[in-house]
């Protein structure tokens, strides 16, 4: 590719590299119209959705009254509660499958956006190596003899269009470091693709938890519930009979109380534990963290870079000068 490079084309300064760049900015408009026609949030809404929707329901055959307490609720209360919030339950899930059918798709997105993207950083790095070798290597074989030629002929016409070349050379070396500035630009948008596509995946997952375990859980309360008012039922015709009886649904009633408020305390905790999220957030904080590390560290070695590139070009130019003059 260096070999290639012709420095007297017309416009060679503005235009190398324009292929690379033109692919750096077209795959940026791809992201933007996959991430801005969807909502991201959605299925994330829909799991919280349904997860209150449970936590209220309150089917454990007891419901909070202000004053009051807990208070026993009826069979058939609890039976057409639990049926309008299973078909809200019902309608939920079928949202949140295609959500989540969506969400994969992401997924399988994001793996080529990904490897799209680190062609694009590997065909820049390639073309600011192939630039800078060029550059080197025309300065250091021809540019020295175009001087010479220019201080031997003695004519201000000729000094002013080696003047005007070098100045196509500046601009060129200058061209360079704005296409080296855009592989960092992908280089960076690495990590990022793979925050995304990691964080799709962990809703992914829970929706599948969610599916699998929450509901079955959830709907065999109310099968326990109806198993103990038949039960309740049955110890109310032993009552009547005599106080032994009535001692026994004494203690099945406090037995009772124990399960639901045990069902109750189990049907309160989070599906996704407080720590979980710390977590995730302390790992998504310090990737941030590195990331901008790493953006200041590369910036910091890009402009040391810089001046030893002009320290190197200077003492050349000297150089060259007073070789011209002794010869």
């Amino acid at each position: 590719m260096a070999s290639s490079i012709d420095f007297t084309r017309e416009g060679i300064e503005s235009s190398y590299g324009k292929d690379a760049q033109r692919a750096t900015s077209t795959f940026a408009d791809e992201i933007l119209s996959e991430t801005r026609s969807k909502d991201t949030g959605e299925a994330g809404e829909l799991l919280n959705t349904m997860l209150v929707t449970i936590d209220e329901a309150e089917l454990g055959g007891f419901r909070k009254i202000p004053i009051l307490g807990q208070v026993a609720v009826s069979i058939d209360k609890l039976r057409r509660r639990y049926q309008k919030v299973d078909a809200q339950i019902d309608e939920i899930i079928v949202k949140l499958e295609a959500a989540q059918s969506r969400l994969v798709a992401d997924i399988s997105m994001y793996d080529t956006m990904y490897t799209q993207n680190a062609q694009q950083y590997r065909e820049l790095k390639i073309t600011v190596l192939a630039g800078k070798k060029a550059l080197a290597d025309f300065r250091a074989t021809q540019l020295p003899a175009l001087e010479a030629e220019a201080q031997k002929s003695g004519d201000p016409m000729q000094a002013q269009l080696l003047k005007d070349f070098k100045a196509k050379l500046d601009r060129f070396e200058k061209r360079l470091d704005d296409l080296d500035r855009i592989s960092v630009v992908t280089l960076q948008t690495a990590p990022q693709i793979k925050i995304i596509q990691n964080a799709d995946q962990t809703i992914v997952d829970k929706i599948d938890t969610t599916i699998s375990t929450t509901i079955p859980v959830w709907k065999s309360q109310m099968v326990i519930a109806l198993g103990l008012s038949n039960q309740r039922k049955a110890l109310d015709l032993q009552n009547k009979a005599d106080d032994v009886t009535n001692k026994l649904l004494q203690k099945n009633a406090a037995a009772l109380h124990k399960g639901a408020v045990d069902a109750e305390k189990a049907n309160q905790r989070s599906v996704v534990e407080i720590e979980t999220l710390e977590k995730i957030n302390s790992e998504l904080i310090a990737t941030l963290k590195e990331t901008v590390q790493i953006q200041k560290e590369g910036k910091a070695n890009r402009e040391a870079a810089q001046v030893k590139m002009r320290q190197i070009e200077s003492d050349l130019k000297n150089a060259l000068i007073e070789n011209a003059q002794q010869m």
